[in-house]
């Protein structure tokens, strides 16, 4: 199962004082954070959201496509992954397609 950001791997403000440092950033190197993350910028905002919506995003990002798949993938009930998918689609986060 890939790796759902349940836990974040650092402290946001640990991200933005890299950030602030020429050198630090230079050690970290061009792709810091980029993947699956979208940089540094990107981390600081999953960061900052609810569980649920960042487990779900990166469950539809890794490839989970129904809500029954996305729940085995990150642990949250159907109707928690209905209420994120919502949520990220209204934030054109995901395209969420209406099922026939």
């Amino acid at each position: 199962m890939p790796d759902l950001h349940k836990r974040i791997p650092m402290d946001p403000r640990v991200v933005e004082k890299i950030q602030r440092s020429p050198s630090m950033m230079a050690e970290q190197g061009s792709g810091f954070l980029q993947n699956p993350w979208g940089g540094p910028s990107g981390y600081q905002y999953w960061a900052g959201q609810p569980e649920g919506k960042r487990v779900t995003y990166f469950a539809v990002v890794g490839g989970g496509a129904t809500t029954s798949e996305i729940s085995n993938m990150t642990g949250l009930t159907e109707p928690e992954v209905d209420k994120w998918l919502t949520q990220l689609g209204k934030e054109d986060l995901i395209t969420v397609e209406e099922s026939a």
